[in-house]
């Protein structure tokens, strides 16, 4: 049995409940209460306790790309999945030192490491996995444009390039073969691909974006889209997509197909941080990256407060590469805690959607995201305030406790 004690923020956004207490036992929340209404502990209980400590649920990055090690696709050419491998493994340590229990990584071969964690071989947060990103030849998955296309398949990529609608099943079937838990599809371009501007070019025609729901309805899941055009946004809503991920240009319209549809916007803010503070410092950089990120910048905020203002379902994902000389390492992840702060968002807001909204996102509502009796034992213990200010969980020092499936993963006590 263990035994946390501090202020208890449970992930369903209300105000926390001070001098509180978690009982967890073997890998499920027991109790969830005030330390005054503790039941009598036996004497093998570990008791966890810091001065002005938070206890919180297991923080869950709903958007990641394990592996990649480089925010130049370039990088990419000469890797192989042994070092994939290798950064993935780097990526997940880090996200885990930073409070991170489980993540949804939206295109990697992180997928096959599923088995190795399930068979205890691989210790690391909980993987729910796209695969490999889907991308029509041209689109902002095709890595490679400086390569011919018969050059660019025939080295390591994080995607498949597909055309028409039995390549699209095809593609589908072979990331759930290789255990997808949802799929990943590009509906536009992005700041990183030179081949397309990332607030205008739409992809994928109507029909091989269907293909993609009814193959990821056929499992039991949904599709998620990189969608930062407006168009692209807008076609992906009206053909059953639920999760739009960046979303930089979304309008009335599009908001209003989410609220019915029931779909999350994963924003990322951080991605765009950090390359706008990377672009406006160095030089060199290539006049396409500066001018899409500075041109989608505001944007991105801007589409946020219109969700945000309408209700729409919002969780929280980083979008890092695992590049540290780009900023965008792993042990920054919580970065995006401090954006949504920036956007307006309160520190409680912030921690149900790390938590509660990014549990549902992962089809976990059920078992994760919230101190609650009975759900399965994910939990931290940081040092600091977190109902009244995020600060002290952007620093991976201050989370002194990491629990997953019950057992103690961090201990810097």
């Amino acid at each position: 049995m263990i035994v946390l004690k501090g202020r208890v923020i449970d992930g369903n956004g209300g105000m926390p409940i001070e001098k509180g207490a978690v009982i967890l036992e073997d890998n499920k929340i027991r109790t969830v209460c005030r330390q005054a209404d503790l039941p009598e502990l036996p004497e093998s209980a570990k008791v966890y306790e810091i001065e002005d400590g938070s206890i919180l649920p297991g923080l869950i990055d709903a958007h990641v790309h394990m592996g990649w090690g480089s925010a130049t696709a370039l990088d990419w050419v000469s890797s192989t999945p042994q070092m994939q491998t290798c950064i993935a493994l780097r990526d997940m340590q880090q996200l885990r030192d930073s409070g991170y229990t489980a993540f949804r990584d939206l295109g990697s071969d992180v997928v096959l490491l599923k088995p190795a964690a399930a068979a205890g071989l691989i210790s690391c947060p909980r993987i729910f996995s796209a695969g490999r990103i889907i991308s029509q030849i041209g689109g902002h998955g095709d890595s490679y444009q400086k390569l011919t296309l018969e050059a660019s398949e025939k080295v390591y990529t994080i995607s498949y390039l597909v055309t028409g609608v039995d390549e699209m099943r095809r593609a589908c079937r072979i990331n759930m073969r290789n255990g997808a838990d949802l799929i990943k599809i590009m509906t536009t371009g992005g700041v990183f691909s030179n081949g397309d501007k990332a607030g205008e070019h739409s992809h994928f025609s109507r029909d091989e974006i269907r293909a993609a729901v009814e193959e990821a309805e056929n499992m039991g899941s949904y599709v998620s889209s990189h969608a930062q055009a407006n168009r692209g946004i807008r076609t992906a809503l009206e053909c059953g997509v639920k999760s739009i991920e960046h979303g930089f240009y979304l309008d009335d319209y599009c908001i209003d197909l989410m609220i019915k549809n029931d779909c999350w916007l994963v924003p990322t803010l951080s991605i765009m941080h950090t390359s706008k503070l990377y672009f406006e410092n160095k030089e060199g950089v290539l006049p396409y990256l500066k001018e899409k990120t500075l041109k989608s910048y505001e944007a991105h905020y801007r589409s946020l407060e219109m969700a945000r203002k309408a209700g729409v379902k919002i969780g929280m994902g980083c979008d890092f590469l695992g590049d540290a000389d780009f900023g965008c390492s792993y042990d920054k992840a919580t970065m995006e805690f401090e954006r949504m702060a920036y956007a307006g968002f309160t520190p409680l807001e912030i921690v149900r959607m790390a938590t509660k909204v990014n549990a549902e996102i992962l089809l976990m509502g059920d078992q994760l995201g919230t101190l609650e009796e009975g759900k399965l034992a994910d939990v931290i213990l940081v040092k600091g305030d977190l109902s009244q200010s995020v600060a002290p969980i952007t620093d991976p020092n201050n989370v002194k406790l990491v629990i997953q499936d019950g057992k103690i993963v961090k201990n810097i006590m």
